[in-house]
């Protein structure tokens, strides 16, 4: 079981890696065709988008996980299939009433909703996803808890390739009527790569065998049984999701509210609102790659350490996570501070967008401090304190935001800065709880100063080389490259000279810890 665990733990880290650098690219692209705009167009509306696919699934495909694993280590495999079939039956019905009930319901939320009226095609083209998507999650949480990850990782994948490859087409396609209609197309190329998606892990399932088991249906008593775990597993993650998801829909409603009462039109707010979602914090997102995988790999050992009863690891694995997070957050930050309007101009096309990033990097470090945070208190067996901490941030973050509408003058910088102060509480509250569960104290020398030591003399390596490569060749893209690339490598041998960075730290990564080997 372990192995496969591990095994199937890395099969999914490789899809998902490879998934975030496709998406990465195609977002760079699609905001050089369509423009901010177009890409605030289609964040306007996603958040809700995401909403309605947390109310349809409700979590159930991460309880199908759970209870078909347990089966599996009992030996049942027929009750897998049993779990799969009821689950997938509700969720049939969940994705069609969501679906349909969205479809009737969006010209209110056109009317009451939506600031921009031109966002009405880009949200109806997203709805057949509603049910697409339940499905998959069925399917994808059966094979989870099989433990079989090829295929949830493949469907991934070829979901990925396929939004990328409409994506473009449709966007090229459809700009000359609107902008409206190449952000529809945008959020069309999802659903049709979340149906190919849907097709890779049907053509998956029905290659199991044998039949006489993969069609075995419950009876009352034993359907009983499974809807009562699967709910009483489910509510909590349900709630949870919902509260994360809702704070993200108020922010697209509220934002280009804001930004309409200080004076912006309703399509100088969509584009601004863009520059921050579509370029600022997709940026900011970059560094989650490691710090996520970093925390992932360390949450096992955690929970390893509560179930022996061992304090003082307990203590010593949560500073050693944050110490981690620290390391890999400084070179990014410090890149984010110093190079913002040449970054985002080299890869989006939007230097304007370069004081967004510039404010938000500071939060940023907190912002990878509560992923990890968070990680490591799941791992204690306290789920519920970060989902608290970050639901109480947010409402700081909402109020703050909603303030600023009483002074327009503020703007998008103002706003820049509640989401700074949504990842300082998140983050410093996480921190709290963790002092008082473990008892875990940072070592400040070695786990603070000299990683910022390290940072702050990168910044002037990214810096001076800029600028005199750009004087030398002109060229934005290829001087950014070139001082990132320079940069990151000094401060790996920095931190290493220093003390910082240990060689277990790396092995923390799957496929470092190969070549290490």
């Amino acid at each position: 079981m372990k192995k496969s665990f591990v095994h199937g733990a890395l099969v999914l880290m490789a899809a998902a890696t490879v998934n975030r650098v496709i998406g990465f690219i195609y977002q760079a692209a699609i905001y050089r065709l369509i423009g901010p705009e177009g890409v605030g167009l289609y964040n306007l509306v996603y958040p809700i988008y995401i909403l309605i696919i947390v109310l349809t699934t409700a979590g159930i495909p991460l309880g199908i996980s759970k209870l078909v694993s347990e089966a599996e280590v009992s030996g049942n495999r027929r009750l897998s299939y049993q779990i799969l079939w009821l689950s997938l039956l509700i969720l049939i019905v969940s994705g069609g009433f969501f679906t349909v009930i969205s479809y009737l319901a969006s010209p209110l939320l056109l009317k009451h909703v939506f600031v921009n009226k031109m966002v009405y095609p880009v949200f109806r083209c997203l709805l057949p996803g509603i049910f697409i998507v339940s499905l998959s999650s069925a399917f994808r949480g059966f094979f989870q808890g099989l433990m079989d990850m090829k295929p949830p990782a493949v469907s991934q994948v070829i979901e990925q390739v396929i939004r990328v490859f409409f994506g473009i087409s449709l966007a090229v396609y459809l700009l000359p009527r609107g902008i409206q209609w190449a952000a529809a197309g945008i959020a069309g190329a999802g659903v049709i790569g979340e149906f190919f998606g849907l097709t890779v892990l049907i053509t998956s399932f029905l290659r199991r065998k044998p039949l006489s088991i993969v069609l075995s249906l419950p009876g009352i008593t034993v359907s009983y049984n499974i809807l009562r775990k699967l709910f009483k597993m489910c509510t909590p993650i349900t709630l949870g999701r919902i509260a994360a998801t809702l704070m993200l829909s108020i922010d697209s409603m509220l934002i280009p509210y804001v930004l309409r009462e200080a004076g912006h039109s309703t399509s100088t707010a969509t584009a601004i609102y863009g520059q921050l979602t579509g370029v600022a914090l997709t940026l900011l997102s970059v560094p989650s790659v490691i710090t996520v995988s970093l925390a992932t790999s360390l949450v096992p050992a955690i929970s390893e350490a509560v179930a022996q009863n061992r304090s003082w690891v307990v203590s010593s694995r949560t500073s050693e996570a944050i110490r981690v997070t620290l390391l890999a957050a400084v070179p990014f930050v410090s890149a984010f501070m110093i190079l913002p309007d040449a970054i985002t101009q080299a890869i989006f096309g939007s230097p304007e967008a370069g004081h967004l990033l510039a404010i938000l990097a500071f939060g940023g470090l907190f912002a990878y401090l509560q992923q990890t945070t968070t990680g490591v208190l799941q791992g204690l067996g306290y789920p519920v304190i970060p989902l608290t901490n970050m639901f109480f941030a947010g409402l700081v973050k909402i109020l703050g935001i909603y303030t600023i509408s009483a002074r327009p003058s503020l703007g998008i910088t103002a706003i820049a800065y509640c989401f700074d102060i949504f990842f300082i509480l998140a983050a410093g509250l996480n921190i709290l709880s963790l002092y008082r569960k473990t008892g875990c104290h940072l070592n400040l020398k070695n786990d603070v100063f000299k990683p910022v030591t390290a940072g702050l003399f990168t910044a002037m390596i990214y810096s001076g080389l800029y600028k005199s490569l750009y004087q030398a060749l002109g060229l934005n893209f290829l001087s950014v490259a070139i001082s990132l690339g320079c940069g990151f490598v000094f401060y790996i041998f920095a931190v290493a000279l220093m003390g910082s960075l240990k060689k277990n730290d790396l092995r923390r990564l799957p496929y470092i810890n190969r070549l290490i080997r």
